[in-house]
């Protein structure tokens, strides 16, 4: 099994959750998160991300000698072109394009987590909800059940719900998603070269 040395910067622990449980359903290659990276580098919200991404993934690739980046950042926008436009920008201004991977879902972390609710509480069900265009703070309090995350109160729920899921039926959901999973796909692709 392929073993892979991986640091994450983003704006959120939710996603940095969601990303360590998801990278664990990924067959034939374990990733491990270099801890040491992460605390060092820590974004406190979305400008910090844009700001900084650049030089963390310079000091990440070149210093620690991660494998691969994953820079997390929420998109607070559900149009498909936005999301496009940051993904370029993000993907044109990074230290190495190639091992440095972006999580931008569509609007929140939530909206992926919405999906992953839906499909825990309605496991037989084949409905497609479109659930990228509503309001991150209702996507919130459907998730969390209050219209804040609270670490104490969110962490736990995001381990709760991807802990265990679908890769392909979330992708089947959602553009954002599918377009990060294929990076993944990618990057695996061209590491096992």
């Amino acid at each position: 099994m392929k073993q892979i040395k991986y640091g994450f910067y983003g704006e959120d622990d939710a996603q940095k959750i969601f990303l360590k449980n998801y990278l664990q359903l990924l067959p034939n290659t374990q990733f491990e998160i270099d801890e040491e990276f992460c605390t060092r580098f820590r974004a406190r919200n979305k400008r910090e991300v844009d700001t900084k991404f650049k030089m963390v993934s310079q000091e990440g690739l070149l210093w620690y000698q991660l494998d691969v980046l994953f820079i997390g950042r929420d998109l607070d926008s559900h149009v498909s072109g936005d999301y496009f436009e940051k993904f370029r920008k993000f993907q044109n201004e990074a230290h190495d394009a190639k091992k440095t991977l972006f999580m931008i879902p569509v609007q929140a972390i939530e909206h992926w987590l919405c999906y992953l609710k839906i499909k825990k509480d309605n496991p037989t069900s084949t409905k497609n909800q479109a659930i990228e265009n509503k309001p991150r703070r209702d996507a919130k309090q459907f998730v969390y059940g209050i219209p804040e995350a609270v670490n104490a109160i969110s962490n736990p729920i995001v381990e709760n719900l991807s802990a265990e899921f679908e890769v392909s039926w979330l992708e089947s959901r959602s553009e954002s998603f599918r377009h990060f999973n294929k990076q993944i796909q990618d990057f695996l692709v061209q590491n096992n070269n």
